[in-house]
């Protein structure tokens, strides 16, 4: 794979995906993700377009994961259900647990508290 190319963070990622697991192959997750067998070669490759939106999508899925989470900093499982979690809130729910996370980091030394923005 000519990894100079791969400039698109969602292949960067699935590059790194895909070398970290030994079980898992362009090809297979292609079949999985049911899209052509060579699609995910090629992305890597850098010989057609980056994926769209829906594609990525198919590809998490087979991966056991959403695009957002895949595409997040979340590293350990608490982060990632973290992500999980804040992606099934509404948006006045999501800034509540925002604003207790800013009080909880700020409680722990972690962070200087933030006022919330402004709505204009």
């Amino acid at each position: 794979m000519n990894e100079q190319r791969i400039i698109e963070p969602f292949l960067i990622r699935l590059k790194e995906r895909i070398d970290s697991d030994p079980n898992l192959t362009a090809a297979s997750l292609s079949v999985k993700a049911g899209l052509s067998n060579a699609a995910i070669r090629h992305w890597l490759n850098g010989d057609s377009k980056s994926p769209t939106i829906e594609s990525a999508r198919k590809v998490c899925a087979a991966l056991g994961t959403t695009l957002e989470e895949f595409m997040s900093e979340a590293r350990t499982p608490e982060e990632k259900e973290i992500v999980r979690l804040a992606l099934q809130l509404p948006a006045p729910l999501l800034r509540e647990l925002l604003g207790y996370g800013r009080g909880l980091a700020a409680a722990a030394g972690q962070t200087q508290p933030q006022e919330p923005e402004e709505k204009e």
